[in-house]
């Protein structure tokens, strides 16, 4: 009895938690011009930066754990949402993901009912250079940069890395700790490093 009273406590502690988190997030992305739809929760501590040009648009019933074990596949790994200047993040409605980093240096577009399993990364550049010569100077020190599109009831599994100028077409499945370098049709289950095709789905 005296077990099921301290399980009963700390759950009630953890709902108060997200609570309270969810509304300081809602808070933060107010204050960085995020525009976003009804029902837009965040769980946990996720890391923000935005350069004052980026522009992020998130739709309804939205759904972010970032932490604190919210989702056990990540235990207090953080997410983030990073955009450089201009950059572009979009996310349509019904969209749920767990500790996962969106980092957008041209545009990251994420359609209706998708659904992104814990600790996955998006990145839609290579962040630095191929050359090593322009990786000397870190003011020039940019690689290429190319959208990255997710169509609409795409499932993403645990740890996946989806790289710059990817389009994962809609319905399909990107298997669990998949790096998905080249565009994926719709209606197929992908997997593997690099993803390819493993099965259609129709």
């Amino acid at each position: 009895m005296k077990h099921e009273r301290f399980r009963l406590s700390v759950r009630f502690i953890k709902r108060i938690r997200n609570r309270l988190s969810a509304y300081y997030n809602l808070l933060r992305l107010n204050l960085y011009g995020v525009k976003h739809g009804r029902h837009c929760v965040i769980h946990g501590k996720l890391y923000i930066n935005l350069f004052p040009t980026a522009s992020v648009r998130i739709g309804d019933d939205f759904y972010f754990s970032s932490g604190w074990s919210v989702n056990a596949l990540c235990a207090n790994k953080r997410g983030v949402l990073y955009a450089t200047q201009n950059a572009e993040i979009s996310i349509g409605d019904n969209v749920g993901m767990s500790s996962t980093v969106l980092w957008a240096h041209e545009r990251i577009t994420i359609g209706n009912h998708v659904k992104i399993g814990g600790n996955c990364i998006l990145i839609d550049t290579d962040a630095h250079n191929m050359d090593y010569l322009v990786r000397r100077y870190p003011h020039t020190d940019w690689g290429v940069s190319k959208p990255i599109v997710i169509e609409d009831d795409v499932f993403i599994g645990v740890n996946c890395v989806i790289l710059k100028g990817v389009t994962i077409g809609a319905r399909s499945i990107i298997a669990a700790g998949s790096v998905v370098t080249k565009s994926i049709p719709s209606d197929c289950i992908a997997g593997g490093n690099p993803a390819r095709v493993i099965k259609r789905l129709h």
